[in-house]
Order: structure tokens, then sequence, then C-alpha cells
């Protein structure tokens, strides 16, 4: 028989059970779950929410810890970024002032803004893979394709395989650095590029970059290259227009290039070029259909090509001295 007492007792053990799973798993505003994992390239943020309702996210680089803490304004969507009182760990984004919660089209991301109000990073609440793999993913995605390679033939580069005209020739195996894409590939079982490679992509295609790797797993280039001339019958930066961009691959590009595939993502939607440089661009790409007028296209853009498209404009109108291009 449970007495008055041993009711009290209960009840007071199940509030206390109660708190301390809201302390957990209880959503901050905007969805930011205690314990969730927001990847920003190939690092994984870990959030904590604090009880004052600020988030702590924390990761781990080459053995150094990464940490800053947004807290929540009047705004429901926006966020004070700065660092994380405590411990020392090394932030990031120390130059971000503000942070914005977007969920939409089944995506939740945070969007980290300048001082002059321009999108600079994302972190990625929606993915489920490790940092590394979706790192890893993404690369894929921006390398496949078809190409011709300096004798005519057709290659295309797909999941691990390549394939000379249809037929599955070689693999490759991408060299990861502490989860950092190198842009490196082992490939075997092709006789012309077997070997080990750098992949720089290009406006036109890839070049290749024979490299050797030391001991420490650090590379350089041994003079010969090769060049894959992209199929033009499909857009050069289709994956700008699926591929959240936050790996921030594209800041290699140089900027002529970066115009190119801000420009493709809305050429895919039969945006009217206006600029002699673009008109020529499109004008001869076979896939591209413009429309009599633009007023709708803007309309039609996914959260994906918004967000990328500002992405690429604020790589765009950074200093060539502050940029770090691999494309010739």
């Amino acid at each position: 028989m449970i007495t008055r007492m041993n009711k009290e007792v209960v009840m007071k053990v199940v509030v206390t059970l109660f708190t301390i799973y809201c302390s957990l798993f209880t959503l901050s505003a905007q969805g930011i779950r205690n314990g969730s994992k927001w990847n920003s390239g190939s690092l994984d943020y870990i959030a904590k929410v604090n009880a004052n309702k600020s988030i702590t996210f924390v990761a781990t680089a080459e053995g150094e810890e990464l940490a800053f803490r947004l807290t929540p304004t009047s705004k429901s969507d926006t966020y004070v970024l700065s660092d994380e009182p405590g411990p020392d760990a090394d932030n990031p984004y120390a130059s971000i002032p503000r942070v914005k919660y977007v969920e939409k089209q089944g995506w939740k991301l945070l969007c980290f803004y300048d001082k002059k109000d321009r999108l600079q990073y994302i972190l990625d609440g929606t993915q489920m893979a490790d940092g590394e793999k979706v790192a890893e993913g993404k690369w894929i995605q921006q390398i496949m394709g078809k190409y011709i390679d300096q004798y005519g033939d057709t290659l295309e580069i797909g999941h691990g395989i390549i394939y000379e005209h249809g037929v599955a020739r070689a693999e490759y195996q991408n060299i990861l650095f502490n989860g950092i894409v190198t842009g490196v590939m082992k490939i075997s079982g092709l006789t012309d590029l077997e070997g080990t490679w750098e992949v720089v992509p290009t406006l036109d295609g890839l070049t290749f970059y024979n490299v050797e790797i030391d001991e420490y797993g650090l590379f350089s280039r041994k003079g010969e290259k090769k060049q894959l001339m992209w199929v033009n019958t499909a857009p050069r930066f289709g994956y700008a227009s699926v591929v959240l961009l936050n790996d921030r691959q594209f800041s290699k590009f140089k900027k002529s290039t970066l115009r190119i595939m801000r420009n493709a993502i809305l050429a895919k939607h039969g945006y009217m070029m206006s600029s002699p440089d673009l008109v020529e661009y499109f004008g001869g790409q076979p896939w591209f259909s413009p429309r009599p007028s633009n007023d709708e296209v803007f309309d039609e853009l996914s959260l994906v090509e918004t967000l990328n498209i500002e992405l690429i404009k604020s790589e765009e109108a950074k200093a060539d001295k502050d940029r770090y291009v691999l494309e010739k």
C-alpha cells in the first residue's frame, strides 16, 4: 500500500527525472537539440544547450578544440556569436557577429553573416553521416561526370570508378588528411591515369597533377599533368543546384569561374543573361534554354541554390590576396 508520503517521494523522483530528461533532450529555440551534430565541411560540431538557452558548439580538429557560443536575440531566428567562456578553445568564427537559423525544405541550417551582412559559412544540422564521409561525398559529386581526355576518349568519373566508353576501367581512392579532402586520389587499373594525382577542378574540366606523398602524408607535384575536358551536354556546375557548398571547395576557383558557377545556377532555370560574356558562354551550352522573361526565376530557386549563390557572391567580394586559388 502506497502512503501519502511515499506518493510525495515518487512524485519528486518523477519530477527530477523529467527535469533531467528535458535538460538533455529538450529543443532550444528553432530546434537546436542538445547533443545534435552540425556539419561544417569535414568537421562536426556538437551542440550543448545551456540553462540560459545559449548554445555551445564544440569540435576537435587535429587535436585542437574549437568552440563558440550562440546567444538568442529578440528575433526568434537570430543569434549573437561569441567566444565560449571557460576552457581555452579557439573560436574559428570570431569575426562573425550574427548567425541565423533556417529551417526550410527539410533543411536545418545555421547561416553565418559577417559585419557587411554577407553569408560566409553554413553549419548543416540535417546531415547524419560523420563529417569525413560528408566531405568526401560532396567532393565526389563535384568531380563526377563525363570528360574527354587528350586522346579524344570519353571518360566518366563515378563513385570510386572511372569508365572509358562506358566500361569500368579503373578504381580510385580519395586521400583525406585528418578528415579533410586533399583533392589527391590514387588510381589503379587505367594505364594512362594509373598513379597518384592531385585533382584540380577548372571551368573547362579537371587538371590532374602527378604527385608523390612523403612519410608524413604530405604531397608535392612532380611536374607531369593531364587535362580532362568537360563534356558540355550537361551543366558544368550542375552540382551547385543540389549540393550545399559549405565544404567551400568553390573557394579554390578563379573569380571568373565563380561568376560562371553562380550564374549557372540561374541558367538551369532559364535565366536570360544580359552581360556579353555570360551571353556568349551560356549561348554555347546545348542544355541552356533562356526564357523570354526572368520574372519568376528567383521564386523557383531552392533553398540550396539561393544559399549557394550567396556564398559564391561573398567569395567573389574577397580581395585576391585573401584567397587560396588552385585553378590555373
